[in-house]
């Protein structure tokens, strides 16, 4: 029986401590209100918590045998492209289960370039794109007229940059290659789709416990259309979240997509999913996310309170779901 939660992930000083860091490039640490926000509500449920924090100090446990039964990971890591699953691989050799996601599944969803070759096979809309090796000659504009730039396998916007082929071919050379040396990594390019942005949240592998979504605007409760969501306006607090409603004939679609994947992709016990929604109505979708955040003040909270449940309602959702899955085998 699980008694004793370890919880995984960096803070800021974890990751910033090394000397080469930078905000730009390394900006995936937990924010301490999420650890505290989850640490508190499973304490709240009768569990004995130990923050365990960083890998290196899972792995200083596992030294002096001090391991717990059971792990929360919100471990991300940097600037790899397996920095998701190393926390999932080395669990798994403990024999210690967890949340989330497997270490298959966390580094197929971090990398983009791989990813969306999955999402064609599976027959879901995903927009256009392209793969810029890294020190690759570009030769001719991409085939579309607008553009979103980024690293291959990173999260949170790092990197993120619009381009529009009346800018050029020398820009679009000079951007992919500060991208590129940014984050040693393959460059995406992928087209540009204006219209609604729509996060899907869900818990459950088989069957969702909770699924619900929110719509990112901007400051005058106004759709995206043009505007992108980059790493500077989300720093800025510029857009914020509305609910809306799954049921609504614009949007069904996006219900169905995320249960086919959740149930493709598990094990994996929570997760968001970004869609653009075109001005002819048609849902691409952009993103999954293996490991959203749950701080309190974030998209999923938002759409657990959409359905009735409190945060550590929320909490508790998602620790049922990964402890059967664990049960089951």
């Amino acid at each position: 029986m699980t008694n004793d939660i370890g919880l995984l992930f960096e803070l800021e000083a974890d990751i910033m401590s090394d000397l080469t860091a930078k905000e730009q490039t390394h900006y995936h640490w937990r924010e301490p209100e999420e650890v505290e926000a989850v640490a508190e509500s499973l304490t709240a449920l009768g569990y004995t918590v130990d923050k365990i924090g960083a890998l290196n100090n899972l792995l200083e446990r596992w030294r002096f045998h001090q391991l717990p039964d059971f792990v929360w990971n919100l471990s991300v890591r940097t600037l790899s492209r397996n920095r998701t699953a190393l926390a999932p691989a080395i669990l798994e050799q403990l024999n210690i289960p967890y949340t989330g996601g497997d270490a298959t599944v966390k580094s197929l969803t971090l990398n983009k370039d791989l990813l969306k070759p999955v999402l064609q096979w599976r027959g879901i809309s995903t927009p256009s794109w392209y793969r810029y090796e890294t020190g690759e000659d570009i030769q001719s504009l991409p085939p579309w007229s607008s553009s979103i730039l980024k690293p291959s396998c990173e999260g949170y916007s790092l990197g993120l940059r619009r381009f529009d082929n009346q800018e050029g071919l020398a820009v679009l050379r000079q951007q992919v290659e500060e991208i590129g040396k940014l984050f040693h990594v393959p460059v995406l390019c992928e087209e540009f789709i204006a219209g609604r942005e729509i996060t899907v949240g869900i818990v459950g592998n088989s069957s969702p416990l909770l699924i619900g979504a929110v719509e990112t605007v901007n400051a005058m409760g106004e759709s995206l259309n043009e505007q992108v969501l980059d790493l500077s306006a989300k720093r800025q607090g510029k857009f914020q979240k509305i609910g809306v409603d799954l049921d609504d004939s614009k949007l069904q679609g996006l219900r169905d997509v995320t249960l086919e994947l959740m149930k493709f992709f598990r094990p994996l016990d929570y997760a968001t999913f970004d869609f653009r929604i075109a001005l002819d109505g048609r849902a691409y979708l952009l993103d999954i996310n293996a490991d959203a955040t749950l701080h309190p003040q974030r998209s999923f909270a938002q759409i657990a309170r959409a359905a009735g449940l409190s945060y550590q309602q929320l909490i508790e959702v998602i620790l049922r779901t990964s402890l059967e899955r664990w049960e089951k085998g």
